[in-house]
C-alpha cells in the first residue's frame, strides 16, 4: 500500500511515522519546510486539561491523547534517536482575582466531575509550590499529570523516526489537488464505489499516485481542490509567543492564567504567551501582541520584569468553523483522510492522531469515537 500524507507539520510526522512502522510505504509533501509552520511557533503543551472549556468529546479525546503520549513517548525516542524533552512536572493554573477564581473554580468541578485529577490550592499554598508566583494569587488548580514537551524537538523526533521507519519527504512540494478517478478534482465530488482519488496533482501538473491521502495541511488543509464536498473550512489564528532567559529550573512547573501562560523550557528559555488573533496568513510580530503578552507574563511572576528578552515569533493554528479538528474519512471520496483543524492542540493531539490514521488505513477500529470529528458534521450544517 502507498500513502501520500499532505502537510509536514506535526501531524503529518506523526502519521507518517506510524504508517511507516507498519509497512505503508508513505511520502510526506510539504509546501515549505518540514515542521516550520504551527508546530514550530507552539508553546509545546500536552495539557488536556488546560485546552478544553469543558466535558464532552473533545476532552475525552485530549485526555486519551495524553494517554497515548505516555504509551508512546519511550518508543518515539528509541526509533527517531531525538530527546524531545518529555516533562511531566504538570501544570499551575492560577487566579488573580476573585472573577478568575469562580472561573478555576467552576473548571476544577467539571474536570473532578470527568475523572481527571486535580487539586485546588489556596493562593498560599500556590506560592509556596512556585514562589515566582504573584502575590497577587488567591487560588490555583494544580493539574498534576498534564505534560510539555519541546515542541521544535517533538516535530523532529516524529519527522526522524518516520524517515528511519522508511517514509520520504519532500519539501518545497505543494500539493493542488487530488488526482480523481470517478469525478473531477474541485468539483462536487459524491462518494460512491467508482469515486477514488489515485493520488495527488502538484503545482507544476504533474502527479504522484497513492493508494490512500491523508490531508495533514494545516491551515492549508482548505485549498486542496477535490474536496469541496466535504464543506470543511479551515483559517489560520495567528498566536505570538515572546521568549525570555532565565536560569535553568528557575519555574518548575508550567504556570497558566486566564491572562496568558509561561512555560520553561530545560535550558532555561521561558516561553510567554499567546495572543489569538484573525489576521490571515499574516506571520508578523506586533507590538499590539507583545504588550498583551508582556503584560499577562508580568501579572502571573511580576519578577519577569527584570527576565532579558530573547526574541518573540509568531505562527498560525489551523481552526474549523466549531474549533474542533476534522479526523476521519472523507464523506466524498471515501479513500482520503482528514488530519486537519487541530487550532491550539496540534502539539496535544499529535499522538493520537497518528495512531488513529494508521488505525483507519490499516482497517482497524480506533479506540475513541470519531464522530465529533467527522468532516460529515460540517455537510449538515
Amino acid at each position: 500500500m502507498k500513502a501520500i500524507v499532505i502537510g509536514g507539520g506535526i501531524i503529518g510526522c506523526s502519521v507518517a511515522w506510524r504508517l511507516a512502522a507498519e509497512g505503508v510505504a508513505t511520502t510526506v509533501l510539504e509546501r515549505g519546510r518540514v515542521g516550520q509552520e504551527a508546530s514550530w511557533a507552539a508553546a509545546g503543551m500536552i495539557a488536556p486539561q488546560a485546552e478544553a472549556d469543558g466535558p464532552g468529546p473533545f476532552f475525552d479525546l485530549c485526555m486519551k491523547a495524553r494517554e497515548t503520549f505516555e504509551s508512546i513517548v519511550d518508543r518515539l525516542v528509541r526509533d527517531g534517536g531525538v530527546d524531545p524533552e518529555y516533562d511531566r512536572a504538570g501544570i499551575l493554573y492560577v487566579a488573580l482575582d476573585e472573577s478568575e477564581r469562580s472561573q478555576l473554580e467552576r473548571r476544577a468541578k467539571w474536570q473532578r466531575a470527568a475523572g481527571a485529577p486535580v487539586e485546588e490550592l489556596t493562593g498560599a499554598e500556590a506560592r509556596r509550590v512556585e514562589p515566582m508566583l504573584s502575590p497577587e494569587t488567591v487560588y490555583a488548580i494544580h493539574m498534576p499529570t498534564n505534560r510539555r514537551a519541546d515542541n521544535r524537538r517533538l516535530t523532529q523526533a516524529y519527522a526522524a523516526a518516520a524517515r528511519k521507519a522508511g517514509a520520504e519527504f519532500v519539501e518545497g512540494a505543494r500539493v493542488e489537488a487530488l488526482a480523481i478517478r470517478g469525478g473531477r478534482a474541485g468539483g462536487d465530488v459524491q462518494a460512491s464505489g467508482l469515486v477514488q482519488a489515485t493520488g495527488v496533482v502538484m503545482d507544476d501538473g504533474s502527479t504522484r499516485e497513492a493508494d490512500v491521502v491523508i490531508n495533514a495541511a494545516g491551515s492549508w488543509a482548505g485549498e486542496v481542490r477535490g474536496l469541496e464536498a466535504d464543506r470543511v473550512k479551515l483559517h489560520p489564528v495567528r498566536g505570538q509567543i515572546v521568549c525570555f532567559e532565565m536560569a535553568p529550573g528557575t519555574i518548575g512547573l508550567a504556570l497558566f492564567s486566564l491572562r496568558g501562560y509561561l512555560v520553561p523550557r530545560r535550558d532555561g528559555r521561558l516561553l510567554a504567551g499567546s495572543t489569538m488573533e484573525e489576521a490571515g496568513y499574516n506571520k508578523v510580530v506586533t507590538l499590539a501582541g507583545l504588550e498583551k503578552i508582556a503584560r499577562g507574563a508580568a501579572a502571573i511572576a511580576p519578577a519577569l520584569g527584570a527576565a532579558p528578552f530573547r526574541q518573540a515569533w509568531a505562527g498560525l493554528r489551523p481552526a474549523t468553523r466549531d474549533l474542533l479538528p476534522v479526523l476521519g474519512f472523507s464523506p466524498g471520496v471515501p479513500n482520503v483522510l482528514w488530519a486537519a483543524g487541530h487550532f491550539r492542540s496540534g502539539i496535544l493531539l499529535s499522538a493520537i492522531t497518528g495512531e488513529i490514521m494508521a488505525d483507519l488505513v490499516k482497517g482497524r477500529r480506533p479506540a475513541i469515537e470519531l464522530s465529533a470529528f467527522s468532516a460529515a458534521r460540517f455537510r449538515e450544517q
